[in-house]
């Protein structure tokens, strides 16, 4: 446990303005990169100034929670990753509740056991590469179960 860490619950280091306005630049890249968009086509989307998002892109400034909010909600949950991390959370998008998540449970597991094959590259521990090339298996498998939780919980709501 680290001795600057306020909350002796919690295994990481509090959160800076530093490492926020970081996380923050860093979520305004992932977007204009991945949507090949520019500052004002980002500014447009998100409804604040041109300005605004150069100044979050280049970490000179912060951004508000309902701009923050406005990110997951126009391009994904996953977009927020960055800033959710600071306090040890991810953030998924929800699978239509209808879609099964058994198949894609069983599809990111059939790929962890490959990885961890003796006769696979990286032998019993999987390997950085294995690890990326699961990824989108790994994701899809979350977000489906996401999706049942999220049904499951809405019937404690009517219970």
């Amino acid at each position: 446990m680290r001795a600057d860490c306020n909350n002796v619950l919690l295994p990481m280091q509090l959160p800076t303005q530093n490492s926020l306005r970081s996380a923050v630049g860093n979520m305004i890249r992932d977007i204009q990169r991945d949507h090949r968009e520019t500052d004002q086509d980002t500014a447009d989307r998100l409804g604040v100034s041109k300005g605004t998002v150069v100044n979050a892109r280049n970490g000179t400034t912060d951004l508000n929670a309902l701009t923050i909010a406005r990110i997951g909600a126009v391009y994904g949950a996953d977009y927020v990753n960055p800033y959710n991390a600071l306090y040890g959370a991810t953030a998924t998008s929800v699978q239509r509740e209808t879609e099964d998540p058994l198949c894609h449970m069983a599809r990111a597991v059939s790929r962890m056991c490959d990885m961890r094959c003796p006769d696979g590259p990286g032998g019993a521990t999987e390997t950085p590469k294995e690890l990326l090339d699961a990824l989108p298996d790994l994701k899809r498998a979350r977000a489906a179960l996401d999706g049942l939780i999220a049904r499951t919980e809405r019937l404690r709501l009517v219970a």
